[in-house]
């Protein structure tokens, strides 16, 4: 609609000024010639101006058209095809529409009246027929052009709705498939590079997200419920074995003490879950200020060599930057406390870690001379739950806690082989505000 209304105004302009055109020009000759008139009378005399006139009505070059006539002073018919002066309020100085009787014939006429120097009056004007002729074929060009229009307007706008319709009944449909459950559809996307084209692709790969992100859920709540369900069985178990009559107060102990181990356990699974939740929210980068990523590394070593000793594991660092950070210093000590705990369990007789500044980046490198892990086992490091040895004591949760930690500092955590063992390298952006430090902190650490 407001494509039809913008075209008819363009086309009722273009009429309007076209017409105004004709109009002026029509004025400008009829002045042109009164003025040439009164020069040839003002030379020659009254019969002068009258041969003039009568030559020009009989030169049968547009005569038809042409009006003349002058007028003595007592208003008696000296020259000219006008029968009489139209009455009009015009000054001598405007051009006027009238209607006039020219040779006998009614007409309306674009007429100027001029006073001349001994009391004559000479009219002089054009037949509006002409103008009448070309409005009427602007006219009809219009109203053609107008129809033209408005029906190119309604086909377009016909084509548009049925390719517009076409193009978002497919994302409907599978929209709809989608919500019905069938997570796995998605929009067949056209070849080209236009707006429903790379409207699709980005759909497309939301729902990869979603449904990347439902399947997750799935699992992992499927894995929370089992990690659940087996230590409340034990638990209900114990303390139902307890309640029998013949029970010792000892074993009764013994039942609750390993009832309150288990629901520990519980409550430690729970801890984390809520941590990493927290985390992928992006709640914690509340808190972030500048940190020293060398002095966090220094404490979570001070605080690690006991247990590196009791397992004969000598801790070295050939390296150690000063690099500042933007980030949590409780979170980032967890995730080295986790990686290194990790080497210190696994490894054999060392473990290595440096700190060292590359440009914006500062790289933290833990490293062991352990029995590693196959590098098609990198890809499901960090998963909820996942444990490269199932027998082994945990939740799982521990790298899944690390990844969640560096990503919400905008790192990276990676991992290669050490030939023997396994190199851990977390990369972490450093604090644009460089020059700005706090003093060395202690590490908070969350077991």
């Amino acid at each position: 609609m407001l494509a039809i209304l913008t075209t008819l105004i363009l086309i009722v302009f273009i009429y309007v000024q076209f017409i105004g055109a004709l109009r002026t020009e029509y004025a400008r000759q009829i002045t042109a010639t009164a003025q040439r008139l009164v020069v040839t009378y003002e030379e020659g005399g009254r019969e002068d101006l009258i041969s003039a006139i009568e030559l020009t009505l009989s030169d049968r070059i547009d005569s038809p058209r042409e009006i003349y006539l002058l007028l003595d002073k007592d208003g008696r018919k000296l020259a000219g095809n006008l029968a009489d002066i139209p009455p009009s309020n015009a000054t001598s100085t405007e051009v006027f529409d009238a209607e006039v009787v020219q040779n006998g014939v009614p007409a309306r006429g674009h007429l100027k009246v001029q006073t001349l120097a001994n009391g004559e009056t000479l009219v002089v004007g054009q037949d509006l027929s002409e103008i009448s002729d070309i409005t009427a074929l602007i006219g009809r060009a219009t109203a053609a052009a107008i129809f033209l229009a408005v029906l190119l307007v309604l086909l377009g706008t016909y084509l548009f709705r049925r390719e517009l319709a076409y193009r978002v009944s497919h994302i409907r449909r599978t929209t709809q498939q989608i919500g019905a459950g069938q997570l796995s559809k998605r929009i067949s996307a056209p070849t080209g590079e236009d707006e429903f084209t790379l409207l699709n692709r980005d759909i497309n790969t939301m729902l990869d997200r979603i449904e990347l992100l439902m399947k997750s859920a799935r699992h992992i709540s499927d894995t929370i419920a089992h990690n659940l369900r087996t230590p409340l069985t034990r638990i209900v178990g114990r303390l139902r074995a307890a309640q029998q009559p013949d029970v010792s107060m000892a074993e009764v102990l013994e039942a609750n003490q390993h009832a309150i181990e288990d629901i520990e356990s519980l409550n430690v699974l729970l801890e984390k879950l809520l941590q990493i939740a927290e985390m992928e929210a992006g709640i914690q980068r509340r808190s972030f200020k500048p940190c020293q990523l060398d002095v966090i590394v220094t404490d979570v070593m001070e605080m690690h060599e006991a247990l590196a000793e009791e397992k004969g594991i000598a801790l070295h660092r050939s390296n150690l930057d000063n690099v500042t950070l933007s980030g949590d210093v409780n979170l980032l000590a967890s995730a080295l406390a986790n990686l290194l705990h990790n080497a210190i369990k696994y490894g054999t007789s060392r473990v290595e870690i440096n700190v060292v500044k590359q440009g914006n980046t500062g790289l933290v490198t833990i490293e062991d001379d352990g029995p590693g892990l196959p590098a098609t086992e990198y890809e499901h490091l960090g998963k909820h739950f996942y444990r490269a040895d199932p027998s082994s004591e945990g939740h799982g949760l521990g790298l899944t806690s690390v990844m969640n930690i560096v990503g919400l500092h905008g790192g990276q955590l990676s991992f290669a082989d050490a030939q023997p063992g396994l190199r851990v390298i977390l990369s972490l952006p450093l604090d644009s505000r460089t020059g700005h430090h706090e003093g060395p902190k202690k590490a908070l650490i969350f077991e």
